[in-house]
């Protein structure tokens, strides 16, 4: 298993402990249209990651990470790059 899709696994794990539980979180579902995220729980998950894995987002960059792929190879672009 590549590193993108253990981090994708995680975060899937991460994303499933905020998510209501009658929705199933798949690492294509969209965290707002189709998990039900606020914009606070979308804050606290890459709170939540940032600090699992040491690193920080790039704010500007959020906006464009809509489902836990999008974070998943994000997450293994700045972790490629220590």
């Amino acid at each position: 298993m590549s590193k993108r899709a253990d981090y994708a696994g995680r975060l899937k794990e991460l994303v499933n402990e905020m998510a209501s539980t009658d929705v199933t979180v798949d690492v294509d579902s969209d965290l707002v249209e189709e998990v039900g995220l606020s914009s606070v729980e979308i804050m606290e998950l890459v709170e939540a990651i940032e600090d699992n894995y040491d690193i920080s987002f790039p704010l500007n960059d959020l906006a464009s990470m809509r489902t836990i792929n999008d974070l998943a190879a994000e997450l293994d672009r700045l972790l490629a790059n220590r």
